[in-house]
């Protein structure tokens, strides 16, 4: 895709500024092939514009914060959905100030009082826990006329083009200031983007696969497709959490049902961002079929990964669509079964959990009595 500068500005997205890290309706244009502007609908006049240079950018924990600033605009609530906002939900609410000002920022649902109403008019009361603005770490009540709910989707594709510009650069700085490439690699989707299909580097297919990029930070996940596409898992990651990341599914037995996984990345606060997505109480990531993730346990895992598994990745051909890998959200049907099936796998693995553990111990009784004897 390529960018192009827009004269038209559609206003279609919501960006969280700078100056005051709230949320705004906001337009952006891409300027002189190194610059993205974002305008704001309620301040059109160009001093308020806030614009990013490629040159801004030194590492890529800055493109993360960058690509976390935009979303898809948050929508109202009707009365008579006003069921949907439930405790432990982040919202994006209004915030009033002293002098009448209405700005936007995030906040979690902390309480919720439901009362008996007609559709057409919702009594009920919320409190809310704020994570950004004025009202930062303080709980506040509220009416659901000023909440609205946070939309799902892929990042903006002008948003994401910028990055991949920034990352080039990024890229070439780094290549100028090691003497070249020799010691990265880089795995994507064939043309027709069969799932299993790498295309590797030639000093990759020496190894035979990804080279050991030292240290990482990691999440094991349990209860997956058997031919997942690990490359189909860290795009799914990225769509929801703008974090770029490597998965890898390990071999399974052939009496299992599931497969094991990781997502592995370089930095501690992105694992911990992606565990914080995969682990909210509000939705369950599924597979299309339903089969819901579950994290394999509730440490973060540091550590030297031997990335070199190309070569054990399961293969299919089956062909990736877009929709292998869903978030079901509270108050669905689709997550009451993901539920269903998740409790029931913990109840499962918790009995395989005792069996290992009483293993354990009659294992260390025979060594115990081997020494005495």
């Amino acid at each position: 895709m390529s960018i192009s500068t827009a004269l038209n500005i559609d206003y279609n997205i919501e960006y969280r500024s700078k100056n005051d890290d709230a949320w705004y309706l906001s337009g952006i244009i891409f300027e002189n092939g190194n610059r993205l502007r974002v305008k704001f609908k309620e301040f059109p006049q160009s001093y308020y514009d806030e614009v990013f240079s490629i040159d801004d950018f030194s590492n890529h924990s800055d493109i993360d914060e960058f690509i976390g600033r935009f979303r898809d605009v948050s929508q109202p609530i009707e009365d008579n959905e006003c069921s949907k906002v439930i405790q432990g939900m982040t919202v994006c609410a209004i915030c009033r100030g002293f002098d009448g000002s209405i700005r936007y920022f995030d906040a979690i649902v902390d309480d919720v009082c439901y009362k008996q109403h007609t559709p057409a008019k919702c009594v009920c009361k919320y409190s809310l826990f704020w994570q950004r603005g004025p009202e930062k770490g303080y709980i506040t009540a509220t009416t659901l006329d000023d909440i609205w709910i946070n939309t799902t989707g892929a990042v903006n594709p002008i948003v994401t083009e910028f990055a991949k510009l920034v990352e080039s650069k990024l890229t070439a700085v780094s290549f100028q200031e090691h003497g070249g490439a020799g010691n990265s690699s880089h795995v994507k989707l064939s043309e027709g983007k069969e799932r299993f299909c790498y295309e590797l580097s030639d000093d990759d297919r020496d190894l035979g696969g990804l080279k050991d990029t030292g240290c990482h930070h990691y999440i094991i996940l349990e209860n997956l497709e058997k031919d997942l596409c690990p490359i189909l898992m860290m795009q799914f990651i990225h769509e929801q959490t703008s974090i770029t990341g490597q998965a890898y599914i390990f071999p399974n037995l052939s009496v299992e049902t599931y497969a094991r996984g990781v997502i592995m990345v370089d930095n501690i606060s992105n694992i911990k961002r992606i565990y914080e997505f995969i682990n909210n109480s509000n939705h369950i990531i599924t597979s299309f079929s339903g089969r819901p993730w579950v994290i394999a346990e509730e440490t973060l895992k540091t550590g030297t990964f031997n990335t070199n598994m190309q070569n054990l990745q399961p293969r299919s051909k089956h062909i990736y669509t877009g929709r292998d890998l869903m978030v079901v959200r509270v108050g669905t049907e689709e997550y009451s079964r993901a539920k269903q099936l998740k409790d029931l796998f913990m109840e499962y693995r918790n009995h395989l959990n005792g069996l290992a553990r009483r293993l354990d111990m009659e294992e260390k009784k025979n060594q115990l009595s081997s020494i005495a004897n």
